[in-house]
């Protein structure tokens, strides 16, 4: 086989390349794919291929580089352009380098590419490609049934190639286990592969070649033998888990017809995020889990109010609780998680400046702690930032506030005391003062028995018993007198504080004084 090697920023188009011809068929394989050139790089060393199909345009490392790089340190490796119309003055600097040729991406037609790829194998050294009596390649079938495309086998190549009774998948997500660097993905792959092949040998499975970034079999068995495959995917992963501690995988649903192949791998790729809640969990299984997650929703409106009324520790109470609903009942995908976090944290630093707060040292660290959130690996590592960003505004609030002493807190309840008519707030009172709210709210509860809303209803109860003595004073007028514009709330205060109501109040004065006090 002739083994090709795709390098394009597209992934539409990559699997485009992978499913327009039967590779296997004309005599070439497609050992792999890469998004870039330094991805490519990091291949080219284990997959050795005869041809190089590179797209000009790319990010990180673009298709001239790769060019040179390949051509200096691989001569022997043949290389065909992939290219736009708008890209050709970029393809005619290649062809200086020593590129075979080039093909236009608008006019990407099968049987033109394979008569160039068939023209550029006759020249490599000591490959003649046979195409006779080659059988279907079952993992090319297999990646046409995942992205989507009819498989091209015959009822006996299936039963052939899959002679058991049941399948699933099984698999992990690479990246999660050891970061995002290509070489040790691919080195963690090919050992998978390898451990795979000793634990599960007496099984029939294949490697999918989905993403570059998973790991993932598909294995036939008889159902029967169920058990006997989780005990030795256990086995092989208590062997592993002392050089790769966060390694897991996840094992798929059971199912019978290949056709189902495409809707059981989405569901597989959902079960492989759950390692961002299952920290500890070594084999993620679908049927334990499929009834596990459901929709949150997280109120941004209470939330924001919360910290427009400067209720600061509150919403963050109710930013964590969400977070931990969400790690016990897997209710969020990681990145959807991740986002919600970010944009809550904005939330508090836009609606503190909106406010006239002085917290220029955390919006200057704003980015660090977007990437802390990006880079976090697990939930759990959510809930020690948000501690983290609760403790730094909390101290930032707090440093930029003279010391309350006692002879300032008594002119603030002299204020209020003349001022009780009014409707009168804490802000009102910390814009009076100078202080910030949060700090003022968090020192008047510590100080003051009842809090401020209380110490504002006790001084205007108080009014209001020197006013309800006064019998011209109807005892509607009275509520509005110390400051309650509602009433029926002014009745339901004054009764909390002196277990009577205001009108029965008056009666019990007006029978004292005829001598009939009840």
């Amino acid at each position: 086989m002739c083994k090709i090697l795709i390098v394009d920023d597209e992934y539409l188009l990559r699997q485009g390349i992978k499913h327009l011809v039967d590779w296997e068929k004309e005599g070439f394989t497609i050992v792999g794919e890469a998004s870039n050139g330094k991805e490519a790089l990091g291949l080219i060393e284990t997959l050795t291929p005869h041809i190089i199909l590179s797209d000009i345009v790319m990010p990180v490392m673009d298709g001239l580089e790769l060019v040179k790089f390949v051509k200096e340190n691989y001569p022997q490796i043949q290389i065909v352009i992939l290219s736009g119309y708008s890209d050709f003055n970029y393809v005619k600097g290649t062809f200086k380098l020593g590129v075979n040729d080039y093909i236009l991406k608008p006019k990407l037609n099968p049987d033109e590419m394979l008569m160039l790829l068939k023209n550029i194998a006759l020249n490599i050294p000591n490959l003649t490609i046979s195409t006779n009596g080659i059988k279907p390649n079952i993992v090319n079938e297999l990646n046409k049934l995942v992205s989507g495309f009819a498989y091209s086998l015959t009822p006996s190549e299936v039963s052939e190639a899959f002679p058991c009774d049941s399948f699933l998948l099984l698999g992990t997500d690479i990246k999660k286990i050891c970061g995002k660097d290509s070489e040790n993905i691919s080195r963690l792959k090919h050992l998978l592969l390898k451990r795979i092949k000793l634990a599960l040998n007496n099984f029939t499975f294949y490697e999918l070649d989905t993403t570059k970034d998973f790991f993932v079999i598909l294995i036939n068995f008889n159902n029967k033998d169920y058990s006997q495959i989780l005990k030795c995917l256990d086995n092989m992963l208590a062997a592993l888990i002392h050089d790769f501690p966060d390694i897991y995988f996840a094992v798929s649903s059971i199912f019978t017809f290949l056709t189902n192949l495409k809707d059981i791998y989405y569901n597989f790729k959902l079960l492989l995020d759950y390692k961002f809640f299952l920290k500890n969990e070594v084999l993620i299984m679908q049927h334990k889990l499929s009834n596990k997650r459901y929709k949150q929703k997280f109120d941004f409106k209470y939330y924001s109010e919360m910290l427009y009324s400067l209720n600061i520790a509150s919403a963050l109470n109710y930013l964590k609780q969400y977070i931990e609903n969400c790690i016990t009942q897997c209710s969020a995908e990681e990145f959807e998680l991740k986002t919600l976090f970010q944009n809550a944290f904005y939330n508090i630093l836009n609606i503190l400046d909106e406010l006239n707060f002085d917290i220029e040292e955390i919006s200057r660290s704003k980015i660090e702690y977007f990437q802390k959130i990006d880079d976090s690996k697990y939930a759990d590592e959510l809930l020690n930032l948000l501690e983290k960003i609760k403790e730094d505004i909390t101290e930032a609030l707090n440093s930029k506030e003279l010391p309350i002493n006692d002879e300032i807190i008594s002119k603030i309840t002299q204020y209020i005391s003349s001022h009780y008519n009014e409707q009168l707030s804490l802000k009102d009172i910390a814009d009076k003062f100078h202080f910030n709210y949060y700090y003022l709210s968090s020192y008047f509860s510590s100080h003051i028995t009842e809090g401020f809303s209380d110490y504002l209803n006790k001084v205007r109860v108080e009014k209001a018993l020197e006013l309800l003595k006064n019998e011209d004073i109807p005892v509607s007028e009275v509520s509005y007198l110390v400051g309650y514009s509602d009433h029926s709330y002014f009745c339901k205060v004054f009764k909390k504080f002196t277990k009577v109501t205001p009108s029965k109040f008056r009666k019990n004065i007006i029978s004292n004084k005829r001598g009939t006090y009840e």
